[in-house]
């Protein structure tokens, strides 16, 4: 016979009761630990020319984005189409395009609703969108494809006149997006071949298409003109029946008499008055094809530069994902006399008094250089540097990667050709380590800068910690299948550079600590030196 619930043995009671609160906990930790997930509509959104539009985008689990960093862009141009931050809409990087045409959903964002919404389309805003969202240790993205279009007007024929031993017939229609088919059909239905097709943009980015077909007696029944949308799947058709007389005045003889006739009654003043005017516009068509040569190559130059950039960047926010943060420590064995390393080598400071150490073939002797412990040759990796001091704007430092194989004797050439990408800052003016120099703008100077690693993608990226904003991105950096470690390089009394650990469990808690001073270590390898001086 069974016992009634709360009764029976009491070793088993418990048992399962620390069951139950273990079942529990996990759960909770679970939930806690879950990562943001950006999930879009995973089909196009199709809407018109003219109407509005909601993008769709959501979290998934449902969660509150009020106090998160959502950010719409577009993925051709990675420009900021609608920027969100916690509870405040920022416009000042959005595209002109989209001023005061974009609203996000502020109702829905409670439910982790991420929607915005495009009022009065236009067909540049045809294409793909990335919906980001980020908060201080996570990030994740979805692509959401707008597809636009508008029907335009019905065809409009007319007669060209005799060619070719039948009637020139005539086709436009405008007000399409996008660009759309235009077809000839006669009265069974059978497609007739186009001579010529034309079409243009209007300054709305609306198309206009035009063309024509030599009609012949041997076409029966009325020509029909079709313009159609593939995107859209309608068209418009407008039919036209030319009498049997129109062919009967296309005979060859009558073309050959009218030509001689026209050639008589031209002078030859007005032969040769014709012939300059031509000649002059010959010139004048010519000096315009290459000017806009020139403009279509320029064109393409900027696309690529755009495209390159863009794929640049999307190459370092997949790269800056929690689970590609690596803990960084520092090689004392690579450092330089005159570096001091804290005891957890984490940290580094410059002192004018050199250490004793052993000068081994591992040691930098003339720059004041040090490398990372950490060697890598594929996937993606990041880690945060902080520089901290008295004094900062009138410091010399130097952060970046560095080839395993990098010369540490002697003067080095700091610069990709040496086997170093790096960006540094030297009193007042922060620049790449290119070769030359490419000078960096940015106000303020960042002090805690994120350094992304993409083997694969063989990238060095340089972040600013505080606001997310590109310093600096080296493409196609030649690493020639060698390992690749962290570099660093001090040359200011007062300042440390600071290795924070930027795992998604701790990044919270660093943004806002300080760094511990290096301490004088017991080892005589990291000990005070002499007073020998570089």
């Amino acid at each position: 016979m069974g016992l009634p619930w709360g009764c029976g043995h009491p070793n088993l009671t418990g048992h399962a009761r620390g069951l139950l609160i273990s079942l529990v906990t996990l759960l909770l930790l679970r939930l806690g630990s879950a990562q943001l997930r950006v999930v879009g509509p995973g089909h196009p959104v199709t809407a018109t020319v003219g109407q509005d539009v909601v993008l769709p985008c959501h979290l998934s689990p449902q969660r509150d984005a009020r106090t998160l960093d959502v950010r719409w862009i577009r993925d051709e141009f990675s420009e900021t189409v609608h920027h969100y931050r916690n509870g405040e809409d920022l416009y000042g990087e959005q595209m002109g395009a989209y001023a005061g045409r974009t609203e996000l959903a502020r109702d829905g964002l409670s439910a982790g609703s991420l929607d915005l919404r495009i009022t009065g389309l236009r067909p540049s805003d045809d294409g793909q969108y990335v919906c980001t969202v980020k908060n201080v240790d996570a990030y994740d993205e979805a692509i959401v494809e707008l597809e636009l279009s508008a029907t335009g007007t019905d065809p409009h024929l007319s007669l060209g006149g005799y060619e070719a031993g039948g009637v020139r017939v005539l086709c436009r229609s405008a007000g399409w997006y996008p660009l759309p088919q235009l077809l000839w059909r006669d009265a069974r239905g059978q497609h007739l071949p186009s001579v010529s097709e034309t079409h243009s943009q209007d300054q709305e980015g609306l198309f206009e298409i035009e063309g024509a077909v030599i009609v012949t007696g041997s076409v029966e029944g009325p020509l029909s003109c079709v313009v159609r949308s593939s995107r859209l799947q309608q068209e418009r058709k407008f039919s036209l029946h030319i009498a049997a007389p129109f062919f009967h005045n296309a005979q060859p003889w009558m073309v050959a008499l009218a030509l001689v006739l026209v050639l008589l009654s031209v002078s030859i003043g007005l032969g040769v008055y014709l012939f300059l005017k031509k000649a002059a516009q010959s010139r004048e068509l010519a000096a315009k094809k290459d000017a806009k040569l020139v403009e279509q190559a320029a064109e393409i130059e900027e696309k690529a530069v755009i495209l390159e950039k863009h794929a640049a960047e999307l190459a370092w926010r997949r790269c800056l994902l929690p689970q590609n943060t690596v803990k960084v420590t520092l090689d004392p064995d690579t450092a330089h006399r005159g570096l001091v390393l804290s005891e957890a080598f984490s940290s580094v400071r410059w002192e004018s008094e050199w250490q004793q150490v052993p000068d081994t073939p591992e040691r930098f002797d003339c720059r004041c250089c040090v490398l990372g412990h950490e060697e890598f040759r594929e996937g993606r990796h990041w880690w945060e540097v902080e520089v901290e001091g008295e004094g900062v704007e009138y410091s010399c430092w130097a952060v970046g990667v560095a080839r395993a194989s990098v010369k540490r004797k002697g003067l080095l050439n700091m610069s990709p050709e040496g086997g170093i990408w790096a960006v540094q800052y030297d009193e007042g003016q922060l620049m790449s380590l290119t070769s030359p120099r490419t000078p960096l703008s940015l106000s303020p100077v960042p002090t805690r800068i994120w350094v992304c690693l993409d083997c694969t993608q063989q990238q060095v990226s340089f972040i600013n910690a505080d606001n997310w904003v590109e310093i600096f991105t080296f493409t196609a950096a030649s690493f020639n299948g060698e390992s690749i470690r962290p570099w660093f390089l001090l040359w200011t009394q007062g300042i440390q550079l600071c290795l924070r650990d930027s795992t998604p469990q701790t990044l919270f808690l660093a943004l806002g600590g300080s760094c511990s001073s290096p301490a004088t270590p017991a080892s005589p390898l990291l000990g005070p030196a002499g007073a020998a001086q570089e």
